[in-house]
């Protein structure tokens, strides 16, 4: 059995989250929240971004887009607070999943509605959700984090992009699903067990919050490297900016498919892992069921798939954005089509395929389009010079 060693702070999602002392705990203050109603049955429509889900929340008349994720506590923009200037309730830190730490407030949201459903009196901290350029493209208001999620139970539905809510779940509907227990800690996380082969890893992380699919740390990732139940690893090299804070930092991580991860008895093939900061699973592998959260019992609910799932291409790099640079390679796969035939970290980008970014485009276009799977990159080289490249994603 491999456990997870979990330190007494948890990456939440896109937050990785610490406090300090202020007048009221945030333990305490994050216990706070409601839902007024009873007899709940609500389903909203749900939009799927880069493998996230957006949901739309009315807060004081006004209709915002919001984050649904289960691995982040309740958040609001910088804007939303500044607009109803809510009452600051405590002060302390986030520390986001790049591990850049940033002072935060917390206030009181009186009320907020999810199509009809009225919740109250949810804490929430105020995030800045355009300091990551690729948060700044989804253009979301705030996060549906797990502190106000566990005050209902949640149906989420992607192949038909809803989400629905509930007061009681009705368990003759979930008859034929899997069924997970989940534990949960001071801040609402829903953690689950799952195996690799024969190993069991405990306390995993369930992160709509992350498009990845999962995450295990360096440690638990070499132990079943060891045990020959994954193999054929690659590297990734470079740096990454998926933290909240919006800053860089060095990037150098393994990452391998695996036909080995099974939920209870079912098998699941094709499954990305790679390491990462946490042991989490993200939403890339959450996609392929219908998943119903029951917080009164305590347990997750999966509906089959109907097929197995394909193995995906990698591109093999990933492009960032900063002021000063414009676009650029972030970091490279070091055994992908994309590396062997010269892309590094660092490279400035001019074109992908159809988008060209010194006539009209924009690093947004590039978030919201999707790679085909024959890729055409222009670049410039350490001496400035213009360089095309035409490859195939890695499988």
């Amino acid at each position: 059995m491999i456990r997870n060693k979990l330190n007494t702070l948890f990456l939440a999602g896109i937050l990785f989250l610490g406090f300090s002392r202020c007048s009221i705990k945030w333990t305490e203050a994050i216990q706070s929240g409601s839902v007024s109603q009873h007899g709940i049955k609500e389903t909203v429509n749900i939009e799927i971004q880069k493998s996230l889900i957006i949901l739309p929340v009315t807060i004081n008349g006004t209709r915002y887009r919001f984050l649904f994720d289960t691995g982040a506590p309740f958040s609001i923009s910088n804007k939303i607070q500044k607009e109803n200037n809510f009452k600051i309730i405590s002060k302390g830190k986030i520390v986001d999943s790049d591990k850049n730490k940033k002072k935060v407030n917390w206030s009181q949201i009186d009320s907020v509605f999810i199509s009809d459903v009225l919740f109250l009196n949810q804490t929430a901290f105020v995030g800045d959700f355009e300091a990551n350029p690729i948060m700044k493209c989804l253009e979301i208001d705030g996060i549906i984090g797990s502190n106000l999620i566990r005050n209902c139970n949640w149906m989420i539905d992607q192949e038909n992009k809803t989400l629905s809510i509930f007061s009681s779940i009705d368990e003759k509907a979930n008859e034929n699903c899997i069924v997970i227990p989940f534990n949960t800690d001071y801040q609402y996380n829903i953690f689950i067990d799952i195996n690799f082969g024969q190993a069991k890893v405990n306390n995993i992380l369930v992160d709509y919050g992350s498009n990845g699919s999962i995450a295990l740390s360096n440690e638990i990732f070499t132990i079943l490297t060891n045990r020959s139940i994954i193999n054929g690893e690659f590297l990734e090299k470079g740096i990454t900016q998926s933290g909240i804070i919006g800053e860089t930092v060095e990037l150098e991580r393994k990452l391998t498919f695996s036909d080995s991860v099974r939920i209870n008895d079912l098998e699941l093939k094709n499954v990305l892992v790679k390491t990462g900061e946490t042991v989490a699973i993200g939403n890339h592998l959450l996609s392929r069921f219908q998943v119903t959260i029951d917080w009164d019992n305590k347990n997750l609910y999966l509906t089959k798939p109907k097929k197995d799932a394909n193995r995906i291409g990698l591109p093999g790099f990933r492009l960032g954005f900063s002021s000063e640079k414009g676009i650029y390679v972030q970091s490279v796969i070091e055994e992908s089509n994309a590396y062997k035939i010269g892309i590094r970290s660092n490279m400035k980008v001019i074109k992908i395929d159809s988008l060209d970014f010194e006539n009209g485009n924009d690093f947004c276009d590039y978030v919201e389009y999707d790679l085909k799977d024959e890729i055409f990159i222009q670049l410039t080289d350490s001496k400035g010079e213009k360089q095309d490249y035409y490859f195939k994603k890695t499988y």
